[in-house]
Parts: structure tokens; sequence; C-alpha cells
């Protein structure tokens, strides 16, 4: 697993707190209502708990659900510090990915970076390799699209080819700001939790307009040393709940999830039991709390909740649903709704 903390940059939203200052919102109240102290200090770092207090005060107070978009619209190649300038003086785009690849968690430690080639595309795989909630996973897949987005048209002096992001969240109700990201093509709602972006192969040769070599070197030295910290133990139970959690129209296996994080299934498994856990109860459990959620909100079919939870009809759903909570999905719809009614 690539995760070494589970700290996050706190340098980064500092740039929102500059954001929801244009918008008359005192950055003073929303660390108050985050419980956060500060963050001014270019080396603080947040933890997930203190990301999600800080996100969810922000949306809070402003009423933006957009926030990730706007947050990777103000973060810059020269946000990243020493990488920064390693990626500015990379002599292809193919070097710099290949940098973002590498260096991803002194950008972003919530995320890997994978590069795969594929009949004449390239594409970029972010996955997860944190426990996160929902909302901090949608802001941080956002701010990677929409800052991906604005830091490739620079290297490329604007000349960049048309492309494809697959987001896994579902669509926000700003979808429409995705516009403006145009020769991209959005798409939402894919499959297991992360993010893909895909590019013609053709795009990875291209000679970048500030490329050299040295200076590239002496910046990735500098890289290298700032990557020898000392690595945490992450909770993979935690990690395979979220990933249980986030996935949408399917249902991870353990293999799955153990290519993701370059282990064999055995080994993820015995992970697991090393934390009094197992694969299976995990997926039982998530499957479970997510159908009781849909359930209660009262808004979609039982058919489209089974194919949402990655069933693959609804028989299968409902003799699921009853051999854990003793009722069919309609009857633990009807009590849900009646409780609501009461109270």
């Amino acid at each position: 697993m690539a995760t070494h903390s589970s700290h996050y940059p706190a340098r980064y939203f500092l740039q929102l707190l500059d954001f929801l200052d244009e918008l008359g919102v005192e950055r003073a109240a929303v660390l108050r209502a985050a419980r956060i102290r500060t963050i001014e200090d270019p080396k603080a770092q947040l933890t997930l708990k203190q990301l999600n207090s800080l996100l969810a005060a922000a949306e809070r107070l402003s009423g933006r659900s957009d926030l990730g978009f706007e947050l990777g619209r103000r973060v810059k190649t020269t946000s990243h510090d020493v990488l920064g300038f390693a990626l500015l003086t990379s002599p292809t785009f193919r070097h710099a990915l290949r940098l973002l690849s590498s260096y991803q968690r002194l950008i972003n430690p919530a995320f890997t970076l994978e590069l795969q080639h594929r009949a004449g595309r390239v594409d970029l795989l972010y996955r997860p390799t944190m426990a996160l909630t929902h909302r901090v996973m949608r802001v941080l897949q956002e701010t990677i699209a929409v800052s991906n987005h604005y830091e490739f048209r620079s290297l490329m002096q604007r000349d960049l080819p048309s492309y494809e992001i697959h987001f896994s969240v579902e669509r926000p109700p700003h979808f429409e700001r995705y516009l403006a990201l145009a020769p991209a093509h959005v798409h939402w709602g894919d499959l297991l939790p992360g993010l893909t972006i895909s590019m013609d192969a053709a795009v990875l040769d291209r000679p970048l307009a500030m490329a050299d070599p040295r200076a590239m070197q002496a910046a990735e030295e500098r890289c290298v040393a700032m990557m020898r910290g000392g690595r945490g133990s992450p909770r993979w139970s935690e990690w395979c709940r979220m990933m249980l959690r986030e996935a949408e129209d399917t249902q991870p296996t353990l293999e799955q999830l153990a290519r993701f994080v370059n282990l064999s299934a055995r080994t993820l498994s015995r992970y697991l039991e090393a934390e009094n856990s197992g694969f299976r109860s995990l997926s039982l459990q998530v499957r479970t709390e997510r159908a009781r959620h849909m359930l209660a909100e009262g808004d979609q079919s039982v058919t489209r909740i089974a194919y949402r939870l990655g069933y693959s009809d609804v028989a299968s759903f409902i003799r699921s649903f009853r051999d854990r909570t003793g009722q069919t999905p309609g009857a633990w719809r009807a009590r849900a709704s009646l409780r609501r009614v009461r109270h």
C-alpha cells in the first residue's frame, strides 16, 4: 500500500481559504468551525479527520458544492514546491508524468498514481490509499482533475489535445462548470473508486518549453530525499471498507483490491485477518449498510439499488438483504418510512 501516514499537506488548503476570503467567508470562522487552530505554517499537516471537518465547514459556511473545482483551479505547478520545479524543467511530457507518478505522495498522499499504456492510449490511474470519507473523496478527485487540466495546459503551452476524465463519484450539482475544461470529455459515476485520465499516447513525446535536464535531475534528487520518511501502518480493513463503500454498479473482489496496492489476494487477506477482519464479512457489512441508506432515502427503486450495489439480479439482492436483516428491502423501506413519519 502506497500510503505512509494519515496526514495531508495543509499548504494546498490555504488557497481554498483565500478563495473563501474572496467570497466574504472569513478563514478564521472556517478554521474555528473545523476546530483547527491554524494551517499557515508551510509544513503544516492535516489529519484526515481535520481535513473532513475543514471541508464540511467550508461547504456549510460558503453554501458552495464546487470547492474541489475551485481549489483545482488555484493549484499551480509551482504549488508543488521542488517537485513543481522538476515538472517544469522536464524535457518531455512523458518525463513529467513519470515524475508525477513517482512522487505523487509529495502532492497528494491519499492517492497513488499509476501510468498504464494500452492500444495507443496512456491512462493516469489515481487510486485512493487511505480510508477517506465520501466528502474528502469527492473534493480531492475534483481537485486532482481540474489542477491536472490547467497544469497540463501550462506545460504544453495551451496546446492540450482532446482527452477523457472518468470520476468514480456521482455527477455534482455544478457539473456544467466542467464545460470550461474543453477539450476534456468528463464522465461521472464510473465503477471502482478513483479517477482515470486517458489521453492519446502520442502526447507523451511532446517536448516542453522549459526543458532543463540538469535542473530536473537536481530537483528530483531533492524529491527523493523528501520521500525518505517513515512509513505508517495503514488500517487495511478501513481502506477496504472505503473502497467497497465508494464502488458504483459493481462489487470489487478481493483480487481487484489487492491489485490496486500491488499485493497478492492472499497477502491482503492475511493483513485483514491480522486486524480481526475478513474480506467477505466486510463486503456483506458494507453492502447492507449502503442498501439501508439507499432504501431510507426512498427515491430509488429496489431494482436500481440492486444494480448500484453490484448485484447481477434483483432476486440475489433481496435474498442477501433478507438473510442479513430478516426483512425484505420493501418491508425495511416501509418500516423506515413509518419511523420518519412518527418522528
